[in-house]
């Protein structure tokens, strides 16, 4: 609503956003002193400490009723369908990136809206929750959205801490745009879907409308940071710069971008796409930046379009949206951490079974600096985590080509769903029936919770009956 004092003629969408804000407040404040009369009533001072099924459900009812609230004011607007508004708000809220808006006809209002949801939803709804509200089951409900490494000793300290980095980024990111010459309106959009990794832009074109070099290495910058787990980020401010280069997934991140990059600009240069051919440096720098947009769950672009790649490059995309970045981060996908766990436990498997006996192998990883044990039990989840997660995206694949979907399509913009992404070859748009949209929102939501809690949550909700 505060754009309104810079863009007077935005007054008209004001009721659209004041009654369902007005309306959950009302609702909160119903339910909190309800909540307070009713510990009255028990004889009790204070709430029960939550366990691991009431956190998750706790998140999952956070996220649900923070789509549903985001999703009025596009359909009391008349800009979407209430199936398009829940796609729209589930990837943005979830930093997907997927859209079925047109930006280019799309009010200021909406287009500022868009960002702020992936500036919220990127560092978390309850991470914004935990940092006001500090009670003994928010540790539990914070560790559920994904933020497991904690910075300061209390919880709600931690999430300030989160949030005031987050914030620093992107208000440093919004002055480097505006420094590259570009309007202080998208600068302040696209450094809030940068640093949270979430890719909605302000035009259909993407980065690709600036055509500017620097704005681009600005967003790489930004993407990276938003992609990178915010307790080294913090370890970085303070100077740790050897133990964050020797945490376990920084030599990954780097050296799978580096690879995927060099692979595709070569396919790209000779042939493997669609289009005019440019210097083979243009080429790398094109690949460096989808390599880093993908990798890092973001989503922006600098070429037209995806459907111009050969079915080679996609596969590799597709890669990079399974394994994501950094745990810990606003990026999506299986984590980087998960995976090196996995691939280390696979590797001491294969050792045990097949190498020396007499060779003792040390069980450990560097995690942020300092080398620690690596207990089966954490491999397991690892493994557990990668298998549910293929599965889930077999599922999910299966059903886009049960909507008509060729596999291609299905392989590729369901994987965007899942982790993340928002880049896609054209099958999910504003065209799309609500089947497709329905799908896609749920993938997303499983993507941005890591899948288990929301089955945990949903689980505590169904009603069951009781023995006896």
């Amino acid at each position: 609503l505060l754009c309104i004092l810079v863009y007077p003629n935005q007054q008209a969408y004001a009721p659209h956003f004041i009654f369902p804000g007005l309306s959950a407040m009302v609702i909160g404040y119903l339910l909190y002193f309800a909540s307070k009369q009713t510990l009255s009533n028990a004889g009790r001072n204070q709430t029960v400490p939550l366990n691991s099924k009431g956190a998750a459900t706790c998140t999952l009812m956070v996220w649900l009723i923070g789509i549903a609230l985001y999703a009025a004011p596009f359909t009391l607007s008349g800009l979407l369908n209430p199936y398009q508004a829940i796609f729209e708000v589930t990837s943005g809220l979830t930093t997907t990136g997927l859209s079925v808006v047109d930006v280019d006809a799309c009010p200021i209002i909406f287009l500022l809206f868009r960002s702020f949801m992936q500036y919220l939803g990127g560092v978390g709804l309850v991470l914004v929750l935990t940092s006001i509200v500090n009670h003994a089951g928010s540790l539990k409900v914070y560790n559920i959205e994904g933020h497991t490494d904690r910075l300061l000793p209390s919880t709600a300290k931690t999430a300030r801490a989160i949030l005031v980095m987050y914030t620093v980024i992107i208000c440093l990111g919004a002055t480097a745009y505006r420094i590259a010459e570009m309007p202080w309106f998208d600068a302040i959009c696209t450094a809030m879907s940068a640093v949270s990794t979430g890719g909605f832009s302000v035009h259909s074109a993407s980065i690709a409308y600036y055509h500017s070099i620097t704005i681009e290495a600005i967003t790489m910058v930004l993407m990276i940071l938003g992609a990178t787990n915010f307790l080294l980020l913090f370890m970085l401010a303070k100077g740790k710069i050897r133990a964050f280069f020797l945490h376990i997934e920084t030599f990954a991140f780097y050296a799978i971008v580096i690879i995927s990059s060099v692979s595709i600009a070569l396919l790209m240069w000779f042939g493997f796409c669609l289009g005019a051919k440019t210097s083979f440096l243009d080429t790398l720098w094109s690949a460096l930046f989808q390599v880093i947009s993908v990798f890092t769950s973001c989503g922006f672009q600098t070429i037209t379009s995806f459907s111009i790649l050969s079915s080679s490059v996609l596969l590799i995309l597709i890669a990079l949206m399974t394994i994501g970045s950094f745990a810990g981060s606003t990026a999506g996908g299986i984590k980087i951490y998960r995976v090196c766990v996995a691939a280390k436990g696979l590797i001491w498997d294969l050792q045990e079974r097949f190498g020396n006996k007499r060779h003792v192998s040390s069980k450990k990883i560097n995690r942020f600096g300092r080398k620690i044990v690596c207990t089966e039990e954490q491999r397991n989840e690892a493994k557990s985590y990668i298998v549910i997660f293929v599965f889930i995206f077999m599922i999910g694949t299966f059903l886009f080509t049960l909507c008509g979907a060729t596999l291609e399509e299905a392989l590729f913009d369901f994987m965007s769903c899942l982790g993340n992404t928002g880049v896609g070859v054209g099958y999910l748009s504003s065209n799309s029936k609500a089947p497709e949209l329905l799908i896609g929102a749920t993938a997303m939501l499983l993507g941005r919770l890591e899948i288990i809690p929301v089955f945990v949550g949903l689980s505590a909700l169904v009603p069951t009956k009781k023995k006896g």
